[in-house]
């Protein structure tokens, strides 16, 4: 009388093969991974920031994104920031949006902390500001989120070396 199955040996085989495939194929997955945080990060960000764009134009009044504790990777808030100077005691506040810091991101000078708008939409500064959400231990950004001085938002995707990631 035959009986159907597998024996102790084959399945100990078929358990050591899917071990040495699982770590032959974790590097390129967790790679996967972090290009995903990467990609998400950049698109959250131009959201923001869009977000911060309509609701100067729709209340009128300048508002401010700002990354919170000075760190973009950590989140922003977005403010009505009646005074145009930046973050301060007596904003009101709109939305605020924590992310996980997973995904680095840095801005150049012109928005290293904050960026406003003014009730028509435009930066308040004279200059195009720029996001770069930086690749793990290496000075090359993947994607780029660029402001342009009349308000519009894009996202960049193409690498780049840069100081501002090292």
């Amino acid at each position: 009388m035959k009986h159907a199955g597998f024996t102790l040996v084959e399945l100990l085989i078929v358990i050591a093969l899917v071990a040495i495939l699982a770590n032959v194929a974790s590097p390129p997955f967790s790679d996967l991974i972090d290009a995903n945080r990467r990609l998400t990060a950049a698109q959250e960000l131009a959201s923001g920031i869009r977000s911060a764009r309509a609701a100067a134009i729709m209340h009128s009044q300048v508002v401010t994104i700002h990354a919170l504790e000075g760190d973009w990777s950590k989140g922003w808030r977005i403010i009505i920031d009646p005074k145009g100077n930046g973050p301060s005691e007596d904003d009101t506040l709109l939305i605020e949006r924590a992310i996980d810091g997973k995904a680095r991101i840095i801005g150049n000078s012109k928005v290293a902390e904050y960026l406003s708008f003014s009730s028509l939409g435009g930066l308040k500064k004279a200059a195009n500001g720029t996001f770069h959400v930086c690749i793990r231990d290496q000075p090359v950004s993947h994607y780029r989120v660029i402001v342009a001085i009349t308000g519009r938002v894009r996202v960049v995707d193409a690498k780049v070396t840069t100081d501002a990631c090292s």
